[in-house]
């Protein structure tokens, strides 16, 4: 295998083509060591594929047949990687891997995007165009003068419309999905320019990314991603969130200045579970806690795991009277749940809300000591501390 890599790394180091190599469960075996160039971070062996080339999600049945057919390939053009444009081809490498061709083509798409700067002199032209942008993978408008002037196939099957003009109708505005303080393309231009913003739309997760065609448009990118990146936010135990996308969440809500109440959790004697039934049993506590919690709460609260058997709770677009209502109801209901196993078992809970110079630090410290004062006062009991 070493002598394949280094011929490989050989043939490939033209800046013409990088590789990666993946096995049938989508783990990288191998890659060509120019691959940093395309990629925010440089994949190492054993990691998903799927983290660095997000393309390809949901075309993994597809690419599974290419393990049991040499003649099949799968490939994506003109894609956008950091600064680069390349074509993703996938291709048979043996019955247990295939391997992931990379090809620059950065001069050539450059070349084709030059055409806009004719576009309103010639028909001709506008049809390139529109040729080049259907036939990315990813949902890509085009603004001109801050707003949009040109879309492909995949925006406007996305957004339910036939052409252009639909936009004023719908009154649809992709910046306000990012920040309803943007006032216009321009403005989105800037705040996502030269890196990527995670935008949720229409409960659908994207990249956006922005660039510019020539100095007078701005090519817009839209790279839907929402099960891989849920996936990757999930406690692999629990299911529930992990502490980094709740961290994501509350900052989010502080910048915008929404009203928040977080919640921290924790099993009271969590301990003498782990002790009396063994770790399997406490692991099961923890599914069957967090279950309980997740099937209690609204769709737009986010739960989330801080660690063994802490958990977080952010209430959106809620005051603190109904949200302490809400989570003594939820400290009821667990300290009625009869858990497999171990029978009864109490939660300790710790509420604060937003004030006006609060950080996330500062929140979470506040209801941090509102959960030592609750189990300082016995467990089993809701704490709520605003200062």
């Amino acid at each position: 295998m070493k002598n394949i890599q280094i011929i490989l790394n050989a043939i490939l180091s033209k800046d013409i083509f990088e590789y990666i190599l993946v096995d049938r469960s989508f783990k990288i075996v191998s890659t060509s060591s120019g691959l940093g160039k395309y990629l925010e971070t440089v994949p190492k062996k054993g990691d998903d594929v799927l983290e660095y080339c997000p393309e390809f999600f949901g075309s993994e049945k597809e690419i599974k047949k290419i393990f049991d057919n040499k003649s099949m390939a799968y490939v994506l053009e003109s894609v956008h990687k950091k600064d680069y444009y390349v074509n993703l081809s996938l291709e048979y490498y043996d019955e247990d891997r295939v391997l992931i061709l990379l090809h620059n083509i950065t001069d050539t798409t450059l070349t084709q995007q030059k055409l806009l700067q004719f576009s309103n002199e010639s028909i001709l032209l506008n049809n390139t165009l529109q040729k080049i942008l259907d036939s990315q993978n990813a949902i890509l408008f085009v603004t001109h003068n801050n707003e949009i002037s040109y879309t492909n196939d995949q925006f406007m099957k996305y957004f339910d419309m036939k052409k252009i003009l639909d936009m004023k109708r719908k009154n649809l505005k992709i910046y306000e999905y990012l920040d309803e303080s943007l006032e216009g393309y321009d403005a989105l231009f800037e705040r996502v320019n030269s890196k990527e913003e995670y935008v949720t739309i229409n409960k659908d997760t994207f990249i956006l990314k922005a660039t510019w065609i020539e100095s007078t448009h701005k090519l817009f990118t839209l790279t839907k991603i929402t099960k891989l990146t849920d996936n990757m936010q999930r406690d692999t135990l629990t299911g529930v969130y992990k502490k980094s996308y709740f961290n994501t969440r509350i900052e989010k809500m502080i910048s915008n200045n929404e009203e928040v109440v977080v919640v921290v959790i924790d099993i009271d004697d969590f301990k003498a579970v782990n002790d009396t039934f063994g770790h399997q049993a406490g692991d099961d506590v923890l599914k069957e806690f967090s279950t309980l919690i997740r099937n209690n709460i609204r769709a737009d609260d986010v739960f989330a795991r801080w660690g063994g058997e802490e958990f977080l709770l952010l209430f959106q677009h809620a005051n603190m009277e109904n949200a302490l209502k809400k989570v003594e109801h939820i400290r009821t209901l667990v300290a009625e749940h009869n858990f497999k196993h171990v029978g009864h078992m109490t939660a300790s809970f710790g509420l604060t809300g937003k004030n006006e110079s609060d950080t996330i630090h500062t929140l979470l410290q506040r209801a941090d000591k509102a959960l030592y004062e609750a189990k300082k006062s016995g467990k089993n009991c809701v704490k709520f501390k605003n200062l």
